[in-house]
């Protein structure tokens, strides 16, 4: 049977997305995919078929998902090229996009029906079609708006405008949308634009409010000349704005925060801090936008941004909320990363110092990460940089080498006195505490030719290795070490904790969902077996390799665990120099 005869046979049987699923699954793009979509569309618009009642009924279709997915390409494609009446088209669009749900594809078909506005006079035809007060319609008024706009882009921005001072709220925040996406290069169509969306501003709806004010900026983007408008605008809804203008406008920043002046991101930044903590997915685009900002050699904006954020909400100091912002900010070269761990610190706000904990912890790597706060700390008196240094030691305890190399970088440029207090924190906790990495780290700088503190840290390597024979001297003192059963009641819990970690975290191990478990009872590699190409039956062979991780300890949390412990809730809560 040819096209012809296959296709008028499935619409009379009411199998048609069965047949695009078995004709086009694999020919979507070659000549035969084009050849069946041009007979598709032949049979259609001369009225032998009707290409879209399958799709107005897709909902109750027994098709499957997956092959629903490609009935829909197949209708993004045809869409286009038939001729309907607006009613029966918009039946159609509106019935894939439902069933599409909350896929990302699922705007697909109304790209189509974007582009099958353009012609002729459906763009017209689909605005007087559409209830202005539908919310469910309100998608499409935004896209006949922007079809309208490719042949008559004078009367688009009149409608629209007509629309974003009317009563009707979804039809108003359609059309403001839509605004945002004109061509509005004609300086007397721009001015109308920004007259329209300002005078309007003030009596919208939140939603509404919100596609104003993203709109404004995507003209800013594109017109230095309204710059002072978008700020204005802006700035004078900071108060009116509400969860919607919020999370619109979290987008807009998201997306372009790096295309905007630093007086537009301000007033957007008053808006950011009203977020409910609550509101996930708008904290999440801050995030992303404070990264984007940050990147862009914009840190100053990006910490205006979620610095507040994390002072007021003690959820966002794991920054995971904030999306990928903690992976931007180490990104930064060391001198911007120690600026900004500097702000957070000299905050003294126990969030903040949370913050820079957890910014520091998603630290990857072999090596360490190393802060050079010199530049930023040019500035700072002894007393804030004794402040610094005994907040530091607090907060990064737990990363000794990242603390010890932003407490050396505050000796250059300190005081006598201030030096002598810096490089006695250096030795007491850091060094005592951690004579391996700190102690193995101060002795590579201390032979670093031209190290403004080379003499200070010269000082402190014989210092410790003093300090490291003095507790050597004693020997071994027997009534110290634990018996054999304790040792074994340790050994036994340390086994047992190891234990419970590694059934934890295999749990979550995405491995686990794509290799099979096996258990290797000795030898020294492993073969496994698989039938490759024709059915031969091939081998693969991997090597076992042994691996080990080194953790080391505070010293003093074994000598004295309560004393450390003080101290440091003493170091992270100070708010003054001592």
């Amino acid at each position: 049977m040819s096209d012809r005869d296959d296709i008028i046979a499935a619409a009379n049987a009411g199998t048609l997305p069965e047949l695009f699923v078995e004709r086009l699954r694999r020919h979507r793009t070659d000549e035969l995919g084009k050849a069946f979509r041009a007979t598709l569309t032949k049979l259609h618009d001369d009225g032998t078929i009707d290409v879209l009642e399958p799709a107005r009924q897709i909902a109750t279709s027994p098709i499957n998902q997956h092959d629903f997915f490609t009935v829909m390409h197949v209708y993004t494609e045809l869409i286009p090229t038939l001729d309907a009446s607006v009613t029966d088209m918009l039946a159609a669009v509106k019935a894939l996009s439902n069933r599409a749900g909350e896929d990302l594809a699922s705007g697909m078909p109304n790209g189509a029906y974007r582009s099958w506005a353009e012609q002729g006079s459906r763009a017209r035809d689909t605005l007087e079609t559409i209830n202005p007060e539908d919310g469910d319609d309100s998608a499409y008024i935004f896209l006949a708006l922007q079809a309208l706009a490719k042949t008559e882009p004078d009367a688009a921005l009149d409608r629209a405008i007509l629309y974003v001072g009317g009563n009707a709220g979804p039809a108003r925040s359609a059309a403001a949308k839509a605004i945002g996406t004109f061509d509005v290069n004609d300086p007397e169509r721009r001015a109308q634009a920004i007259n329209a969306l300002t005078a309007n501003a003030a009596s919208a709806d939140d939603n509404s409010l919100g596609h104003i004010l993203t709109a404004i900026c995507e003209i800013a983007k594109a017109h230095p000349d309204a710059h002072a408008d978008a700020a204005a605008l802006i700035e004078a809804n900071i108060v009116r704005a509400g969860d919607h203008a919020i999370h619109q406008l979290s987008s807009e920043l998201m997306f372009h925060a790096d295309e905007l002046l630093p007086e537009i991101v301000k007033p957007i930044t008053s808006i950011m801090h009203k977020v409910p903590i609550g509101n996930i997915g708008t904290i999440r685009n801050i995030g992303a936008a404070a990264g984007k900002l940050a990147s862009k050699n914009r840190l100053d904006e990006a910490l205006a941004l979620i610095t507040p954020l994390i002072s007021a909400h003690e959820e966002l100091t794991s920054l995971d909320p904030l999306g990928s912002v903690n992976y931007s900010l180490l990104q930064l070269p060391p001198d911007q990363l120690a600026r900004t761990i500097m702000g957070w610190l000299l905050a003294c706000d126990p969030n903040l110092g949370r913050a820079t904990m957890a910014l520091v912890g998603d630290h990857h790597g072999d090596a360490p990460l190393i802060l050079d706060p010199r530049s930023a700390a040019a500035s700072l008196d002894d007393p804030k940089r004794l402040l610094l240094a005994h907040r530091a030691i607090g907060w990064l305890f737990v990363h000794p080498v990242t603390a010890a190399s932003l407490v050396v970088g505050l000796l250059d440029g300190a005081g006598d006195a201030a030096q002598r207090t810096i490089a006695e924190l250096l030795f007491d906790p850091l060094l005592i505490n951690f004579s391996g990495s700190v102690g193995d780290w101060i002795a590579e700088q201390a032979k670093a030719p031209g190290h403004p503190s080379q003499t200070i840290l010269n000082d402190l390597v014989p210092r410790l290795e003093a300090y490291i024979e003095g507790l050597r001297a004693p020997g071994r003192i027997k009534e110290l070490r634990p018996s054999e059963r304790e040792r074994l009641i340790e050994n036994h819990r340390q086994h047992e904790s190891m234990r419970q970690a590694y059934k934890a975290s295999e749990k979550t191990s995405i491995l686990a969902s794509l290799a099979t478990r096996q258990v290797l009872l000795y030898g020294t590699r492993s073969i496994s077996y698989f039938k490759g190409m024709g059915g031969k039956q091939q081998s693969s062979e991997m090597k076992m390799h042994s691996f080990s991780h080194s953790i080391e300890s505070p010293r003093l949390d074994i000598l004295e665990p309560f004393d450390l412990d003080y101290m440091l809730r003493v170091f992270r809560a100070m708010k003054t120099a001592p």
